[in-house]
């Protein structure tokens, strides 16, 4: 961690951000990532929030808890790829990068005051509360990204008759940031929000009091399930501490059957939220649509029952806690939620390396094609002059000649059997040409191919057993046909 910070410190151009990527396959049991063991005076929480750290998890092997945590708290997004590893990680990339090269603000902060009401409650997500002055720390933003924040007030009336109608001076929001880092000179933007008031007959509220705002509604039912998430993993990690103490404290990966364990719990608390929460049931009649939420949730749950593990649960939280777009591990038909927080830069990105994923994938189609064109073209020639060797090898007499001209003092020789030499030799020839240009023009297909020698002739077998030191073990197998 000490070389990457110090590489990031010494880097020659400062003026744009640096950030961190960590990508990881594997469980690592030397250090355990967790506010039970990171305490808050721990120096490498500074350490951390010095530069974002985005996080990639791979495969079923990794600690998404772990990832998550890393992410989380240097305000970084992590991302679970855990199936079709080549698509998603260039995908997951592309996001990240198209990020890393719009970043227009850093050092962000955004400060909420009231002169007349009193804030009891700021909802921040992800992002850290300053203090009790109302200053949220936001960090790095991206050209089009926003961030929604719920604040909580209260307010003491005076004796006003009913009818009373008024406007209070609310509330005031500033933000502060740097253009880039390591600039001195900060600037400043700021708004303020009136509140209309209307004072009522009864000292009751109304009984269909005016609903929130469609967007402020929309975000307080995500702040839930965040919560409503963030209870299910901590009742995971405590069965899963269990069942390590159980087998002497030998802790792995999940349990599938831990995890079927936590998909039932998330079923059963997800349909009890649905059938109480008042925010999600008020969404519907102020055309709030949910319904890709509701659909995250169902996925997951399946993900769970499959084994496939709880990173997809910690990627769904980073990207709603930080508001910014990650690869969830999520189908793709269940992208919708998340999807919502990617930029016009991302989503530009993300077609562009889709494009070149099929172009490769065209280009490397056609080369596949012409050379398993040229396989069968070889193939078919060696087949016919292995047919003309079997047949000459076959036509020739089987009785001796001699030859009147041998010199005193030598064997006799057998003609018929020279001429089996010479064929059997021209045999061994064409097959060891064959396996030379095969080797050349065929590597391509060694992974998902078995190409086949048909000479058509009894004595083929024979022949290629003759020949161990040409064909060799790591050869591809020869049977009947060539085919991929």
């Amino acid at each position: 961690m000490y070389q990457i910070l110090q590489l990031l410190d010494d880097r020659a151009d400062k003026k744009r951000a640096g950030f961190i990527v960590l990508i990881s396959d594997g469980l690592d049991g030397q250090f355990k990532w967790g506010d039970e063991s990171i305490t808050p005076t721990d120096p490498i929480r500074g350490l951390l929030r010095k530069y974002p750290v985005h996080t990639f998890g791979l495969g079923k092997a990794h600690d998404p808890r772990a990832l998550h945590y890393i992410a989380n708290i240097s305000y970084g997004i992590y991302s679970s790829i855990t199936d079709n590893l080549e698509n998603k990680i260039i995908e997951a990339f592309a996001v990240c990068l198209a990020g890393f090269k719009t970043v227009v603000a850093v050092d962000v902060c955004v400060d909420i005051r009231s002169s007349s009401l009193l804030i009891t409650k700021i909802d921040s997500g992800g992002y850290i509360l300053r203090g009790s002055t109302g200053g949220i720390l936001v960090g790095t933003l991206y050209a089009g990204e926003v961030k929604d924040f719920i604040v909580y007030f209260s307010y003491h009336t005076g004796s006003w008759s009913s009818g009373y109608h008024t406007t209070l001076n609310g509330i005031a929001a500033s933000v502060t940031y740097k253009e880039a880092p390591g600039r001195q000179s900060t600037a400043t933007d700021s708004c303020s929000v009136s509140l209309p008031i209307h004072v009522t007959d009864t000292v009751y509220p109304p009984e269909n009091p005016c609903p929130p705002y469609p967007m402020v509604l929309q975000q307080m039912v995500r702040l839930k399930v965040l919560d409503l998430l963030i209870s299910v993993l901590k009742e995971f990690l405590v069965l899963k501490g269990e069942a390590a103490s159980a087998v002497h404290g030998k802790e792995g990966g999940d349990d599938p059957v831990l995890q079927a364990i936590a998909a039932s719990l998330l079923q059963r608390k997800w349909k009890e939220f649905k059938q109480s929460d008042e925010s999600w049931k008020e969404a519907p009649r102020n055309f709030v649509n949910l319904g890709g939420i509701d659909e995250d949730i169902s996925a997951m749950v399946g993900i769970l029952k499959r084994g496939l593990g709880v990173g997809c649960i910690h990627s769904w939280l980073s990207s709603y806690q930080m508001q910014r777009a990650t690869i969830t591990g999520l189908p793709g038909s269940h992208m919708v939620a998340t999807g919502q927080f990617r930029t016009p830069a991302m989503n530009a990105m993300v077609q562009e390396a889709h494009r070149h994923l099929a172009k490769e994938a065209s280009a490397q189609d056609a080369g596949t094609s012409i050379v398993c064109k040229r396989a069968v073209e070889l193939l078919d020639g060696v087949n016919k002059r292995f047919d003309l060797w079997c047949k000459l090898d076959h036509d020739l007499p089987r009785t001796n000649q001699p030859s009147s001209h041998q010199e005193e003092g030598h064997e006799s020789r057998d003609i018929t059997d020279v001429l089996h030499g010479n064929i059997n030799r021209a045999r061994q020839h064409d097959i060891y040409m064959v396996r030379i240009y095969i080797s050349m023009d065929l590597n391509s297909l060694r992974s998902h191919s078995v190409f086949v020698l048909d000479a058509g002739c009894r004595s083929r077998d024979q022949a290629m057993a003759e020949l161990p030191h040409i064909r060799g073990e790591d050869t591809w197998p020869w049977a009947g046909q060539v085919g991929a």
